[in-house]
C-alpha cells in the first residue's frame, strides 16, 4: 500500500466522522453549517499543507534517483571505456 493511498484514508475517515458528529450534535442549523465550514476549511488547509510536503518529497526523491542514475551511468561508461582500452591493447600487442 502506497503512503498517499494510507493518508487519503485517515482524511476521508476524519472528514466523514467530523461531518457525522456534527450532524448528530445538538445544536441549531445555523450553528451546524458554520461548524461544518469552519471544519471544511481547516481540512482544506491540512490537505493544502499535506499536498505540499508530499510534493517536496517527491520531487526530493526525484533528484536523489537522478543522482543515482548519473553515478551509474559514470561508472558504467568507466567500465567500458576499461574493457575497450584492454581490447585494444590486446589487439595492438604483436603475438608471440
Amino acid at each position: 500500500m502506497r503512503a498517499g493511498d494510507f493518508f487519503a484514508g485517515v482524511l476521508l475517515g476524519a472528514v466523514v466522522g467530523a461531518a457525522v458528529g456534527l450532524l448528530l450534535a445538538p445544536q441549531s442549523g445555523e450553528e451546524t453549517r458554520e461548524a461544518i465550514k469552519t471544519y471544511a476549511d481547516e481540512v482544506g488547509e491540512k490537505v493544502k499543507e499535506s499536498g505540499k510536503q508530499l510534493g517536496e518529497k517527491t520531487v526530493e526523491t526525484g533528484r536523489q534517483l537522478i543522482e543515482s542514475g548519473k553515478d551509474m551511468v559514470e561508472k558504467g561508461k568507466a567500465q567500458i571505456l576499461a574493457a575497450v582500452k584492454k581490447e585494444a591493447e590486446a589487439v595492438a600487442a604483436p603475438e608471440a
